[in-house]
């Protein structure tokens, strides 16, 4: 079994993550593909994740992609959070996931029991009544084009319903029927986000029939587990060497539909060691050939990534770029980043956008004069992009507070 030095690999990865100076196309569409996914819980991570890799990206280049060539698109997929993917693979990523997003919501509150428990109707009525309502929901769209939530539950009175949920618990709350439904149809291939009301940084969007927004996707093209074993491969381009673990972890599968993913891709795949880590790294083959004529830059590289960068979330174990003492004031409990700085493939602190529009970086180790220039460099330029108004938090770490000296300013 081959054995990997870290910075060989750091180096490898940030190569093909497009976070190497020479490695940074111009093409929005293909450095998503190449990276898979780009992360868009947070409405502005995609933009940030981008400019990341891209020198001269502007928001219009993904405006554009997004809306008005629709060569991306937004779905539910890995961990079924919401991902900005080709719009050419919408498919597949549907198909991967349209079982686990069923499973995660509670029968009383998917399909047909969401209306019953709504008092809508009997339960022996429910999927009669939800058939109806994906039919005018549709034809509502078709007929005055892509809407948002509050727009078609206006034309549709039954989705304005109220459910309350985890009545008596600290986090009671409630939601609307039309939330709950459009979302189950966009899972189901039905809908699909489109456009946002408002700024780069808005979260209200249209939506719009999948069939009319992207009509060349064909669900039927593709099954589940062979949707699945494509994902696995298009993981393994993108982030491996990785273990078992972090397969599983990054694409929410179960275990064993990992491991049936992982079987059918056997003749590529082979096992390398990164040294100072347990077990197992998996990786195509073709990139352990590349890997071996790899070379660590001679110059000093580093870079800015947003909260939930894809490449910083594509790990479960994140020790290879992340000092263990680190973790706490980097990620929440669940697992997810705030916003982070990296040296030489090796993260090294955070950054938050300040009320005046300067970007700050709260460095965790030490850095040499010239890692110390290309970080102002990179900061300045950030400035530039983000401007004048500041970007609120997402969220933040139980520690970031002690990391930051309590300045909430980081998205």
């Amino acid at each position: 079994m081959d054995r990997w030095p870290i910075p060989i690999v750091n180096a490898y990865l940030a190569h093909k993550q497009y976070l190497l100076p020479a490695s940074r196309p111009g093409d929005v569409v293909q450095v998503t593909r190449d990276i898979v996914a780009l992360h868009a819980t947070s409405a502005t991570s995609p933009y940030l994740s981008l400019w990341a890799r891209m020198p001269d990206f502007r928001r219009e280049m993904l405006k554009d992609a997004l809306y008005e060539q629709r060569e991306l698109v937004k779905v539910l997929c890995m961990r079924v959070t919401l991902h900005v993917v080709p719009g050419d693979e919408a498919s597949l990523f549907l198909q991967a996931y349209k079982n686990y997003i069923e499973k995660r919501t509670p029968p009383r509150f998917r399909g047909g029991g969401l209306l019953a428990h709504a008092g809508l109707c009997a339960e022996e009525e429910a999927d009669a009544l939800l058939v109806g309502l994906h039919r005018r929901v549709l034809d509502i769209l078709a007929e005055r084009g892509p809407a948002t939530t509050q727009e078609i539950a206006e034309a549709v009175p039954e989705l304005q319903a109220k459910i309350r949920h985890d009545v008596g618990k600290p986090y009671e709350g409630e939601f609307s029927i039309g939330t709950r439904l459009i979302g189950d149809m966009c899972a189901r291939g039905l809908l699909v986000r489109t456009r946002v009301r408002g700024s780069w940084r808005s979260n209200l969007y249209e939506y719009a029939p999948l069939a009319d927004w992207l009509p060349g996707t064909d669900l039927a093209s593709v099954t589940p587990p062979g949707a699945r074993a494509w994902l696995v491969r298009r993981y393994l381009a993108a982030f491996g060497p990785a273990p078992l673990d972090d397969v599983q972890w990054w694409t929410g599968f179960s275990k064993t539909d990992t491991r049936k993913a992982l079987k059918s891709l056997e003749p590529e795949i082979v096992e390398v060691a990164v040294e100072g880590l347990d077990g197992p790294h998996l990786v195509l083959a073709a990139d352990a050939e590349r890997m071996a004529d790899f070379s660590v830059p001679d110059e000093p590289f580093v870079c800015l990534l947003p909260s939930l960068d894809p490449y910083i979330m594509g790990y479960r174990d994140r020790r290879r770029f992340l000092a263990d003492e680190h973790r706490p004031k980097l990620f929440d409990r669940a697992g997810n980043s705030v916003p982070t700085v990296w040296i030489n493939g090796r993260v090294v602190g955070s950054w938050g956008h300040q009320e005046d529009g300067c970007v700050q970086l709260y460095l965790l180790e030490e850095t040499a004069a010239e890692e110390q220039a290309l970080l102002e460099d990179e900061a300045a330029r950030l400035e530039e992009f983000l401007g004048d108004e500041p970007l609120r938090a997402g969220f933040l770490t139980p520690s970031f507070d002690q990391l930051a000296g309590g300045v909430d300013t980081v998205q």
